[in-house]
């Protein structure tokens, strides 16, 4: 290694049926196919124009196993894997949260982590994907010993409830 990491790169799946899943995460995340190759993956990122995937989508040679259970834990593995939207509007992921209702997807649950407030949903293979905006600096710093907790949900506040 010459230099440390900069970010995670990408994410490969195995999936259970190809075109559902492309389907769900073009819906979902709005991501696009930037490629494939001659193995059938597919490669998906944010903007159409990229040559860095976000997303690398692969047919799983069982399509019939099952999935890893999301709940009730426990399980080994990882547990989630989280995009930052690029705004600091929280309209911004009310729309991704309307989207994702529109789209019948599985909202899991929405936390406000007071460093970030996020949506974690689930897509066609029951893995969990969080949604998030970072919140300002000023709002949790000098707040909280450790800013990484919980204040609740956001489910009321995505809704455009009073709250």
């Amino acid at each position: 290694m010459t230099g440390p990491m900069v970010r995670t790169s990408h994410l490969t799946l195995r999936v259970t049926d190809l075109a559902r899943s492309r389907g769900f995460y073009e819906k979902a995340l709005n991501l696009h196919v930037i490629g494939d190759d001659p193995l059938g993956r597919l490669y998906l990122a944010a903007d159409p124009e990229d040559v860095q995937p976000l997303l690398v989508l692969e047919q799983a040679a069982d399509a019939g196993a099952a999935p890893r259970p999301v709940d009730p834990e426990p399980y080994i593995g990882m547990e989630h894997w989280a995009f930052e939207l690029d705004s600091d509007d929280f309209a911004t992921l009310q729309a991704v949260y309307r989207r994702l209702k529109e789209i019948g997807a599985e909202i899991h649950h929405t936390v406000d982590h007071r460093v970030t407030e996020s949506i974690y949903f689930l897509d066609p293979d029951r893995n969990m994907i969080e949604i998030y905006l970072n919140a300002p600096r000023e709002r949790f710093a000098g707040h909280m010993d450790h800013p990484y907790g919980s204040l609740g949900d956001l489910d009321d506040r995505l809704a455009g409830k009073a709250g």
